[in-house]
């Protein structure tokens, strides 16, 4: 197929558009930073420079393509630039050519779960940060009425490369000599290494069908301290914690988010599109995944 991607320069956007090159489609990515484009080209997608809130940069790119990939994140504005993208994807359905959408959530959506594991049939009780996703969910799913396929991607907590939030771990090792975590550790977080998630979407454009939720983690159950301390063990960094209430002072919506203890999992991924990660336990990873992340470093500075 011909694929556009948003956010195709982007930590996650990039494993996706590569690996759906990989499997033989012509992917198109939108890129606002040219200076994080050059490796993408090599892997093969065609870069179209533009700006996800001025939709004339790319709308007529996009309604000539037969998917869209949703997979653009934004530093700040998050509700009303998404809804800008969303607005393009459907003028691209409606008067376009597109007829597949994959449309890029969080795990955290599902909130605060202690013991509970959800999948996509629970209701979202979305922390604040994240309480504009549903309905934003919802607006793409809608589009199923026009004819198209909508597959909604709940991936959880990112790990793998140089960035994301454990590329923020080393990052702060190296120049620290410490890994700070949240809390005391004792919460739980959803994992999945991007390459994972990349794997996942181009299975959801393939074989997904109709309007559809899947959400994408690898089912490991440790604490934020058994991850942090895995970390830094393998940076020679000390583990260290941040009080809660030093979180929610310094970080917000987004510190609470952080703080919740949360268990999904990624069943309906795994029966419907026979998705099967191959990475399932960062800390038995986090050598490999310390590497990985000094190499990305070294050719990002290169």
């Amino acid at each position: 197929m011909r694929v556009f991607v948003t956010g195709a320069t982007g930590y996650l956007g990039a494993a996706i558009a590569a690996r759906l090159v990989r499997g033989g489609h012509e992917v198109y990515g939108l890129a606002h930073r040219p200076e994080r484009a050059e490796a993408l080209r090599a892997a093969g997608v065609k870069l179209l420079l533009g700006d996800i809130a001025q939709a004339e940069s790319y709308v007529a790119e996009l309604k000539n393509c037969d998917a869209v990939v949703h997979a653009a994140t934004f530093d700040r504005e998050v509700p009303r630039r998404d809804q800008m993208a969303l607005e393009a994807i459907r003028a691209g359905v409606v008067d376009g050519r597109v007829r597949h959408v994959l449309y890029t959530s969080e795990a955290w959506v599902h909130g605060d779960t202690g013991d509970t594991i959800e999948d996509e049939t629970t209701a979202p009780k979305p922390p604040e940060l994240m309480a504009w996703r549903p309905a934003h969910e919802d607006v793409a799913l809608d589009l199923v009425d026009h004819e198209a396929h909508v597959s909604v991607i709940r991936p959880g907590v990112v790990y793998g490369g140089a960035g994301g939030m454990f590329g923020s771990w080393f990052r702060e090792a190296r120049e620290k000599r410490t890994i700070t975590y949240p809390g005391d550790g004792s919460q739980r977080w959803n994992l999945v290494h991007r390459e994972d998630v990349a794997e996942g979407y181009r299975l959801a454009l393939e074989h997904g069908r109709g309007a559809q939720r899947f959400i994408l983690v690898d089912e490991s159950r440790f604490t934020v301290r058994e991850l942090a301390e895995a970390a830094a063990a393998a940076a020679e960094a000390e583990a260290r914690p941040l009080p809660r209430e030093q979180v929610l002072a310094q970080l917000g919506p987004y510190g609470a988010a952080l703080l919740m203890d949360q268990r999904v999992s990624a069943a309906k991924a795994r029966r419907e599109l026979g998705w099967v990660p191959r990475h399932s336990s960062f800390v038995a990873e986090a050598d490999a995944l310390h590497r990985e992340w000094a190499a990305g470093e070294r050719t990002a500075v290169a």
